[in-house]
């Protein structure tokens, strides 16, 4: 497995007519700063690009202007994919959210370029760019822009900041001496006003937030092993389906739970349709050797899963037994 030059990709894309761009399951601040980046850049150059989401944003995302370039209910299977040069995935750590008949067709992994930053990434596309070590996918598109030479006006700074605001927390997590000076640059070159434009709005909790806090820490509990303590919780579908909650929304519900004094490491599961959707936060041990084990993967202090539908009571016994027989590993010491 190895990556592609940035050179070598950007030539292709500049070959294109048109792109397919499609936001990952579930969107976040990163998927979406990220696609809409890359869409702004290449429509700059004469390429034309086609948005997508299967999934709505959380109520907060909505409130980017840019938000309105998606076409959401949309899924890669709605298109004629031979009307496209390539479908650019950003972000996208795997493609196991897609049917396997996409997956598996030839001709189309012809036509994908993987640009993403999960250390669990299988380099699944015909040209690949994975850096792990960057927090965001939009950390690397800033490093891909900076090096072909796309101009940072006020519209791609913004957007490239929100990926870069969301997926670090705000320099929180990850390579945080990158983060910051890439945050520095963007604020500044783009003129933004970063407490109006970014701090209150990622920030900002609507009522229905709140409420799935609620639930979750109503069904919150905790337990020891060895040294350290984990707490984790639940919803199920009719407890977030009564506030008008979708999956987007979900997503934000462990935020309520990852900064409680005393807590190591922290999981919630999300009943869906006919899946169990689990996320693990830390306070510095690598989550993915237990997301890894459930098929899952991501960041090392940010990742997640999705398992079959089942009793969310016994799979949460499953977790704390993978926990046990994995132990915990210091990312400061790998």
């Amino acid at each position: 497995m190895k990556n592609n030059t940035v050179e070598e990709i950007w030539n292709e894309l500049k070959k294109a007519k048109k792109v397919l761009i499609p936001l990952h399951p579930r969107p976040d601040g990163d998927s979406l700063g990220s696609c809409v980046a890359m869409s702004y850049a290449l429509k700059k150059i004469g390429i034309k690009v086609e948005l997508i989401s299967k999934d709505k944003l959380s109520e907060n995302l909505n409130d980017y202007n840019f938000a309105k370039e998606v076409k959401f209910g949309k899924d890669i299977e709605d298109f004629n994919l031979n009307d496209f040069d390539f479908i650019v995935f950003l972000d996208h750590g795997t493609l196991k959210d897609y049917s396997e008949k996409f997956i598996n067709d030839a001709q189309v992994k012809e036509k994908i370029i993987n640009i993403d930053h999960h250390d669990t990434n299988k380099y699944y596309g015909n040209f690949n760019y994975v850096i792990p070590n960057l927090p965001s996918c939009c950390s690397i598109l800033f490093n891909i822009f900076e090096m072909v030479g796309v101009e940072f006006d006020k519209e791609i700074c913004r957007r490239l900041l929100l990926g870069l605001c969301t997926d670090t927390n705000f320099g929180e997590y990850g390579n945080s001496a990158d983060s910051f000076e890439k945050m520095a640059f963007l604020i500044k070159k783009g003129k933004i006003n970063f407490q109006k434009e970014f701090v209150n709005i990622i920030n900002s909790n609507p009522w229905k937030i709140k409420k799935l806090h609620g639930i979750l820490l109503t069904n919150m509990e905790k337990r020891n092993v060895g040294k350290y303590t984990i707490a984790y919780s639940w919803a199920t579908k009719n407890e977030y389906d009564k506030h008008g909650l979708n999956y987007s929304d979900v997503r934000l519900g462990i935020f309520c739970m990852q900064d409680i004094k005393g807590i190591d490491l922290v999981f919630t599961l999300t009943e869906m349709e006919n899946e169990i959707k689990g996320s693990f936060r830390s306070n510095g041990l690598d989550t993915t050797i237990y997301s890894r084990e459930l098929g899952g993967g991501g960041h090392k202090q940010a990742s997640a899963f999705i398992v079959d539908k089942q009793d969310i009571k016994k799979l949460v016994d499953k977790i704390i037994k993978i926990i046990e027989e994995k132990g915990f590993v210091d990312i400061d010491k790998i």
